[in-house]
């Protein structure tokens, strides 16, 4: 038998249908999401933004504050005083309240004490001194005994580092620097040992040898 055919308006109206599927099986598929844009990189770097402000952020200073060591006062007014030869062998104690500095101690006469004041005024930072210092005029003669001794035992000491000075027992004794050795020897060449080792003791102003006696016998 012949197929029915169509007619006009149901062909018409058939062929929106038709056309409409390929649409729907595009809908279907699923759709891919879309990046988001990067922001753009750095042509000398090839950092991001980000990157260099974390890049910039490690390049800033530190704001830590500054720990320079501040002077003392007390100290600096020691040190030079320290640095005075004339006072130099005196214990002098400095004590400060705000910026007036007060001197306590000893000195042997009133030229070393108002030369202590003067020292003290010519740092930077004070204003006035309040000059304590006790004046004793023996003190030079004790502090002169002292270095005759402290020279006496240097001097000993390094007689017993050497085994001929050692044997030969000197009698040390040491008056204002001066050495004065006594005793009896065999040789002359010991007794010049002696002065030479004795002139490498640090103070010693010379060596006296008259009291040292020569005896091959011994």
């Amino acid at each position: 038998m012949p197929a029915p055919s169509l007619s006009a308006g149901e062909a018409a109206s058939d062929a929106p249908a038709k056309a409409q599927k390929p649409a729907e099986k595009e809908s279907k598929e699923p759709t891919q999401p879309t990046k988001p844009a990067e922001p753009p990189r750095s042509k000398e770097t090839g950092e991001g933004p980000a990157k260099k402000e974390e890049s910039a952020a490690q390049e800033l200073p530190s704001k830590e504050p500054s720990k320079t060591p501040r002077a003392s006062l007390i100290l600096t007014v020691k040190l030079a005083l320290m640095a005075a030869p004339q006072l130099f062998p005196y214990d002098i104690d400095v004590e400060q309240s705000d910026h007036q500095i007060t001197l306590t101690g000893k000195v042997a006469d009133e030229a070393e004490k108002t030369a202590a004041a003067e020292v003290a005024k010519s740092v930077d930072g004070v204003a006035s001194v309040n000059n304590k210092l006790e004046v004793v005029p023996q003190l030079k003669q004790a502090l002169a005994r002292k270095r005759d001794e402290m020279i006496t035992q240097y001097v000993k000491d390094r007689f017993a580092k050497s085994t001929t000075l050692k044997a030969a027992n000197f009698d040390v004794k040491t008056e204002n620097g001066v050495v004065i050795l006594a005793g009896v020897v065999r040789f002359q060449v010991i007794l010049l040992e002696a002065a030479e080792t004795a002139r490498l003791v640090p103070g010693v102003k010379a060596v006296q040898t008259e009291k040292v006696r020569i005896d091959e016998k011994e």
